[in-house]
């Protein structure tokens, strides 16, 4: 098959799949516990266990776009290029509640890291499939969301979720208190995530502008914004510097700005978290990420896109950067990144076909059965 005919997907592939089987050991390894980077708090192990679920959730998405070729699959909007909110999945606690949008793959891996006993990856491969025993949705969409992780499944309708995220915010202050007991931790803070074009949203407006309201007021907001940034909205570019500019000056709202290395966006996000959980704020976590792969499976991206642009964020790739940066302090050894990655490939593949041969919803009462619970 010639370069031309290969799609976007098998191009980033066989490109990171290159670079890690020439990689070699360039400094000592460090102990687990040894922080990277002098000063940082990711040691040698969480960002071992970071690349983890940055693998997993970035062959999920490869698996979604093989299923849909044979009509297996039925969602195929991913998360790659977005890969480093995993270092959100990291920092946050399970009993911190989480509002996500649909590029959360790496979050949700390392959330689930969390909860012994989780299978994130099967719970996902059977959201791809519509299968009736996913857990989530039960066939009928897919979305990210968990009981006991605490994630309320949201739909692609887009922002609609910041306001749910205010308002469970605002209702931590107001129940602590009223001495009513929520189940959570008096220091649990909210999380919404998003993309830079939801940011413009009416919606994503009202929550933001009422956050800031409710600060004004007194009253406790512990909201965390999770902008994640890949500077394009399906095929409408963001303008540069437009988040950084909107959001860094606003009154009642903390900016923190996560980008550059693993280790330098994973401390970010602790500092954005540690604010908003200590001073009960509102904050406005701005994460640069990439798009790769297009909108979804179906975006033929080279219609409104050059392809020079295409290639500059392919180059950027998360997690191939992630994995030069392991070697280069010595937190990972190379032949350690090949067996991680060989061992998720092979863990989501292995039960790819068995996702897809649960039993799926076949009349309208089983897929109307939720309207008449109540």
């Amino acid at each position: 098959m010639s370069a031309a005919a290969k799609t976007r997907v098998e191009l980033v592939q066989e490109r990171f799949e290159r670079q890690l089987a020439a990689a070699c050991d360039v400094v000592a390894p460090l102990g687990d516990d040894t922080p990277i980077v002098e000063g940082s708090r990711l040691d040698a192990r969480r960002a071992r266990a970071l690349f983890e679920d940055m693998a997993l959730s970035r062959l999920l998405d490869v698996a979604s776009r093989e299923l849909k070729k044979t009509n297996r699959s039925f969602y195929t909007i991913g998360s790659s290029g977005h890969e480093a909110n995993a270092c959100v999945g990291a920092l946050l606690r399970i009993d911190d509640p989480c509002f996500l949008h649909y590029r959360s793959g790496g979050l949700m891996m390392a959330r689930a890291r969390q909860l012994p006993g989780s299978t994130p990856v099967f719970d996902t491969l059977l959201s791809f499939a519509a299968s009736a025993e996913d857990p989530i949705s039960g066939g009928r969409h897919k979305v990210w969301g968990s009981r006991p992780l605490w994630v309320p499944p949201q739909t692609s309708t887009i922002a609609s979720h910041l306001p749910k995220a205010v308002g469970l915010a605002v209702a931590l202050g107001i129940a602590r208190r009223n001495g009513v007991d929520t189940g959570l931790p008096q220091d649990a803070i909210a999380m919404a995530s998003f993309g830079d074009a939801s940011a413009n949203h009416a919606t994503a407006q009202c929550a933001f502008n009422a956050a800031r309201y409710s600060r004004k007021r007194g009253s406790p907001v512990p909201v965390l914004f999770l902008c994640e940034d890949n500077e394009i909205g399906i095929s409408v570019a963001t303008p540069r510097g437009w988040i950084e500019e909107t959001f860094s000056t606003q009154p009642g709202l903390e900016y923190v700005k996560a980008e550059g290395s693993i280790d330098a966006i994973y401390d970010a996000c602790g500092r954005a978290i540690d604010l908003c959980r200590a001073r009960r704020v509102p904050v406005f976590l701005h994460l640069r990420t990439v798009r790769l792969f297009g909108h979804a499976g179906t975006d033929v991206e080279t219609g409104y896109r050059a392809v020079a642009d295409i290639e500059r964020d392919e180059a950027r790739d998360p997690l191939a950067l992630a994995a030069a940066r392991l070697l280069e302090t010595g937190a990972a050894t190379a032949d350690g990144l090949r067996a991680i990655w060989a061992s998720a490939k092979e863990r989501v593949f292995a039960v790819m076909d068995e996702a897809c041969a649960r039993p799926k919803l076949t009349t309208r009462e089983q897929v109307m059965a939720p309207l008449f619970q109540f």
